[in-house]
């Protein structure tokens, strides 16, 4: 049964990795980053930046490849103070979007978490397993993002390409 989703892979992005307290990141990289999120296990969003909160003192700083050269010139990773990790992690990394009516069904198969709105809010996202692998699900409008460990891709893009049979 095909479901009435799309499914794509786009290209890389550039993602920089943060670790430390939430102050001691914004005072190094200063303007540029959006807001830090209010509640762990959401993103918040600004002019083409996301920041995801994935864990106790981590975040993830995304956008699109286009942006990696001004993303590393606001992080600094190589000037961060001892008390804070910023670590460039652009090509460890695949997205694929799931979008449509259907990006539900495709993502019950994919992964046990429970995705639901009331449990899993439109800028919910969160490590979970996708089809067995360690993957970040992502909401975002009329669908979900997976990302997961670009070795993976390959086999996750059979997988989703599958449960849309």
């Amino acid at each position: 049964m095909a479901y009435d989703v799309n499914i794509e892979r786009p290209g890389i992005n550039a993602v920089i990795d943060l670790q430390g307290n939430a102050d001691a990141i914004a005072k190094h990289v200063g303007a540029g980053l959006p807001p830090f999120p209010g509640q762990a296990n959401t993103a918040t969003e600004q002019d083409g930046l996301s920041l995801y909160w994935i864990a106790v003192d981590r975040w993830l700083r995304r956008s699109s490849l286009d942006n990696e050269e001004r993303l590393l010139a606001m992080t600094r990773p190589d000037a961060a103070p001892e008390a804070i990790s910023i670590v460039q992690v652009s090509d460890t990394q695949q997205y694929f979007s799931i979008t449509g009516p259907d990006a539900d069904d495709i993502i019950s198969m994919a992964s046990s978490i429970d995705h639901h709105p009331s449990a899993f809010p439109q800028n919910g996202v969160s490590y979970t397993d996708i089809f067995g692998i360690k993957g970040l699900l992502i909401r975002i409008d009329n669908g979900f993002e997976v990302a997961v460990e670009a070795s993976f891709a390959d086999m996750i893009e059979d997988y989703l390409t599958r449960a849309n049979a």
